[in-house]
């Protein structure tokens, strides 16, 4: 009876292990086929999985130096310039650094800025980023920009330039046309000698001198941004840093999938031993229900031999 009740026992154990041995496998292939499409995926952005953590993360790779842009005019115009850089570097806080005090040395400020740090209890969100709106004078645009490949690795750098020199002209044309107006209107004033004249007059005179005052605080703030360029800034932590490989040769090929391989059978080992502490938990509670199950049973078939017996021997 021992060897039965054994029997049951390890039949329970091997069929609970097989449920959710099955069921961790479904898990697993669910998680794998997530993990590839977020590669795919992450590739097609130019990113990279990182394997400790399953997170996306731009991969960091070293690329010939990029051209220089002049943008200066030769002749005298009124230009607007604004820039985006976007930036990626091992070293977070030391970019990010560097670049403030680049842009003061430069008699520039930083205008806005938001830094986002990494997240403890987010393992999907542990890079950090950061956006800087700076603000230097026009003559350094050009070498900030061509500079950039100090700060990191430089993902794209765009350059604009916007000519107000017409409105920039009328503006000043219309400013001068009420400023003339202005000393008429104040000549006017001392000379009329009726109220209703001085009351008329001075509504005029209020309303070219609000226009004035409008026009001149367009002008100051054309040559406000004529003469300190905008750039928007994007840094972005990553964690590694690959060369490029124009060339990739068949020694290549049989190299990253070796390592492949030896990564694909890592998963799977990891996989199979996460399943085995998932399914411990179960068994736990299986087996001692299981126990009491066939100790019960056993005192059931038990007590109805007994019964059977008296019942024969009452006959």
């Amino acid at each position: 009876m021992k060897n039965k009740v054994l029997i049951k026992i390890l039949q329970v154990m091997v069929a609970a292990v097989l449920v959710f041995s099955l069921y961790g496998c479904g898990a697993q292939k669910s998680a794998r086929s997530e993990t590839s499409t977020a590669n795919q995926a992450a590739k097609s952005e130019g990113m990279m999985m990182d394997t400790a953590t399953g997170t996306a993360v731009r991969e960091e790779v070293a690329r010939p130096e990029s051209p220089n842009v002049n943008t200066d005019v030769g002749y005298n115009r009124k230009m607007i310039k604004t820039g985006e850089l976007q930036l990626q570097t091992k070293d977070f806080k030391k970019s990010v650094e560097d670049i403030v005090a680049k842009v003061q040395s430069l008699e520039g400020y930083v205008e806005n800025s938001n830094i986002q740090g990494s997240n403890f209890y987010n393992n999907y969100q542990n890079t950090r980023s950061a956006s800087l709106v700076v603000r230097i004078p026009q003559k350094h645009f050009d070498a900030f920009i061509n500079q950039s490949s100090e700060f990191g690795n430089v993902v794209y750098t765009t350059s604009n330039s916007t000519d107000i020199t017409s409105e920039y002209v009328d503006t000043e044309i219309r400013l001068k046309s009420l400023k003339t107006r202005h000393e008429r209107l104040l000549v006017l004033l001392e000379q009329t000698g009726s109220l209703k004249d001085l009351f008329t007059i001075e509504q005029e005179l209020g309303q070219v001198t609000y226009e004035i005052e409008k026009l001149s605080g367009t002008l100051q703030q054309y040559d406000q941004l004529v003469d300190m360029s905008t750039i928007n800034i994007s840094i972005e932590e990553v964690f590694k840093i690959e060369e490029s490989r124009p060339i990739i040769t068949f020694g290549d090929k049989i190299n990253d999938t070796f390592k492949e391989s030896i990564k694909g059978l890592k998963r799977l080992l990891e996989g199979f031993v996460l399943i085995i502490v998932a399914v411990i938990p179960f068994l736990i509670l299986i087996v001692p229900s299981a126990i009491i199950i066939i100790v019960l049973s056993k005192r059931f078939k038990k007590n109805s031999k007994v019964k059977a017996q008296r019942s024969e021997e009452d006959k």
